[in-house]
């Protein structure tokens, strides 16, 4: 089987008649389909083309007196498409010059002479007319390297299919990788400069997916790498974006894998996303511990709107705050620059750590010395003096949580204030560390002080000298522990109603006591007595014994009261 019955032509068929039938067999034997076909279609080619050549010689060495000599050496003026000098008939397209190797040079010259866009069919369809389409593709080639047009190199592509299985075999390599380096750098730049904008972004990639000089397994995967690397460097995160491309370029199927390590850096960054996403609808209400987090975190407040936020938050509320930021700085660091927000030194001087051991146990020793300077010493039973001390301490419990959310409303109104007496005196207005903010966490303690002077020298400074200890106590790693834990049973629904419950019984149980107490018997000679028996008890010397029971003559004495009635 030879060449022509492979191509289908008869031995006398010219080139353009051979390139023609090339085309339409190509279409039946594509290289991808069937390769062995295209191999013996491809053989077939070549060798008529190469007898077609040594036709075409023979027939102009035969010719070669009756041509006019063209001078070759004077360079070829540039003209418009309306300008060149080509014969109006189709026949003309058959004359022995127009088959001339370099007649058709200098004609496919002429059609690239200011060629642009707007004219390049036209000079397509006369350089087909005058069979010089070879010449006008490969001088395009140089032309568009040259010139830099990539515009026309589009249109080329287009009807040429340069860069693709089907191009010609003839066209210089190295020319067309040049052409390919081009169009890539071309697509990157207009893809990295694509990314701020989704809607141009999507576009171009679905330009670039149609593109024919990307439709080789090189030209999908460089598509694929290069899409990954611009949405894993764009400055803005499109969650809608990123589901568009992966199923464009099929990513999250097993048989299109997106390429590493790109692939793993778009799914942290989606997952990123997702997650501020999610803290973000979170913040957009109050109700539970998560979502007043995720506000605190994530929302941009003002300094007074956060502040103000803080007032509502519980032990369990900060323990949120920490639990969160410890996600995000483990699995989610970028974020940290991404949202300024989340810079502890913003949200974590606003969680305080008001006195919980400190005060109690100072109104408690405070009761104390009152009870034994004021009431055991004075000759009160130790019985009765427990029972006054607690009854009071109470009461001092009660005066205590009015001045403290006398002290809140007053720091809550005058936090501007008070955060600025706290920075610049802070540490010598109190022992504490870090130290409490004087309005709304000191103040209430110095009322308390205050009244308590009410009572006496002793015991003020018996609650001031607590309160010192205690404050010194606090700088210790044991104090934290305690007091966190004490914050724990108080932040608890549960334990708040048992320590309610306790209280409630506690008060009355008190009362009963001290009742019970002030009406006990009393032992002998104590008490109310008859006169001349609280006489003989308060002797202290005493020839005899008092009596326990008094005659008439003790107590109404020798002479009858009778005798000194008138």
């Amino acid at each position: 089987m030879n060449c022509w019955s492979i191509m289908g032509l008869p031995a006398d068929a010219d080139k353009r008649s051979i390139k023609r039938q090339y085309a339409i067999l190509l279409k039946r034997h594509r290289p991808d389909e069937d390769p062995e076909g295209f191999q013996r279609l491809r053989e077939a080619y070549d060798q008529a083309l190469e007898w077609a050549d040594r036709k075409q010689q023979e027939q102009e060495q035969e010719q070669e007196l009756l041509l006019e000599p063209l001078a070759p050496q004077r360079p070829v003026e540039p003209v418009l498409s309306a300008e060149l000098d080509f014969p109006q008939d189709p026949l003309h397209s058959e004359s022995p010059q127009a088959a001339s190797p370099f007649a058709a040079r200098r004609l496919a010259e002429q059609c690239l002479a200011e060629l642009a866009p707007a004219n390049f069919e036209d000079r397509l369809a006369q350089a087909r007319l005058y069979d010089c389409e070879a010449e006008f593709e490969q001088g395009l080639l140089s032309y568009c390297l040259a010139d830099g047009d990539l515009e026309l190199a589009d249109l080329a592509i287009k009807h040429f299919q340069w860069l693709s299985p089907w191009q010609r075999i003839d066209l210089p390599r190295a020319a067309l990788e040049r052409l390919r380096e081009r169009l890539t750098e071309r697509a990157w730049l207009q893809l990295a400069v694509s990314t701020g904008d989704s809607a141009r972004f999507l576009e171009l990639a679905n330009t670039l997916e149609a593109a024919p000089w990307l439709q080789s397994l090189d030209g999908r995967r460089w598509l694929s790498e290069r899409l990954a690397i611009a949405l894993a460097q764009a400055p803005v995160w499109s969650q809608s974006l990123f589901d568009e491309i992966c199923a464009q370029q099929g990513w999250k199927d097993n048989d299109h894998l997106c390429p590493q390590p790109w692939w793993s850096q778009l799914q942290q960054r989606s997952d990123r996303h997702t997650f501020l996403e999610r803290q973000l609808r979170l913040a957009e209400r109050v109700d539970t511990s998560e979502s007043r987090a995720a506000r605190m975190l994530f929302k941009d407040l003002s300094e007074n709107s956060r502040v103000r936020l803080s007032f509502k938050f519980s032990y369990a509320d900060w323990n949120v705050c920490e639990a969160l930021y410890q996600t995000v700085q483990s699995r989610y660091p970028q974020l940290l620059d991404e949202v300024p927000s989340l810079n502890p030194d913003i949200w974590r001087p606003l969680r305080r750590d008001p006195p919980i051991m400190a005060v109690p146990v100072a109104l408690i020793g405070a009761s104390a010395c009152f009870s034994w300077f004021q009431e055991y010493q004075l000759g009160e039973t130790f019985y009765g003096s427990l029972l006054s001390m607690l009854l009071r301490v109470l009461i001092f419990g009660v005066i205590a949580c009015f001045l403290a959310w006398f002290g809140d409303a007053v720091g809550r109104s005058l936090w501007p204030v008070d955060n600025w007496i706290n920075k610049h005196f802070g540490r010598w207005l109190s022992l504490r560390r870090p130290t409490p903010l004087p309005i709304r966490e000191s103040l209430w303690i110095w009322l308390l002080g205050a009244f308590l002077f009410l009572f006496g020298e002793r015991v003020m400074l018996t609650y001031v000298g607590i309160i010192t200890l205690m404050a010194v106590w606090n700088r210790l790693d044991l104090s934290r522990r305690c007091a966190s834990a004490l914050s724990r049973l108080c932040s608890s629904a549960t334990y708040e109603v048992l320590l309610g419950a306790f209280i409630g019984m506690l008060v009355p149980s008190v009362l009963l006591a001290a009742a019970l107490a002030r009406h006990a018997p009393l032992p002998v000679n104590q008490g109310l007595q008859a006169w001349p028996q609280r006489i003989c008890a308060a002797r202290q010397v005493t020839l005899e014994p008092c009596p326990s029971e008094l005659n008439r003559s003790q107590w109404y004495g020798t002479q009858d009261w009778q005798e000194d009635r008138p």
